[in-house]
């Protein structure tokens, strides 16, 4: 237990100078990216010109009024003039 207690103290104490501030040789580390105006030049940079989305307006769907259907009456069958005539009417009893 004590030995890895040991190696993770070393760690980290080896690892501190990594947090530290930029060397003294070094001031303006980091100072580009801090800054908000300011823009690297780049030969081939171009300004970008950023534009809305089209706004889309849906529209309500067309009316469309069709012909009223035709319909035509049946024909009606009509039965022609029946000449008389004889009918016998036979009864069986049962």
């Amino acid at each position: 237990m004590l030995k890895k207690l040991i190696l993770a103290a070393s760690a980290l104490l080896v690892s501190a100078p990594v947090f530290a501030d930029p060397p003294r040789w070094a001031p303006a580390y980091g100072w580009r990216a801090k800054q908000p105006h300011y823009r690297p030049y780049h030969p081939y940079a171009r300004p970008v010109v950023l534009l809305p989305a089209p706004r889309v307006y849906y529209a309500p769907a067309p009316v469309y009024y069709y012909p009223a259907p035709v319909y035509y009456p049946a024909p009606v069958y009509r039965p022609g003039p029946v000449e008389p005539s004889i009918s016998i009417g036979v009864t069986f009893p049962l």
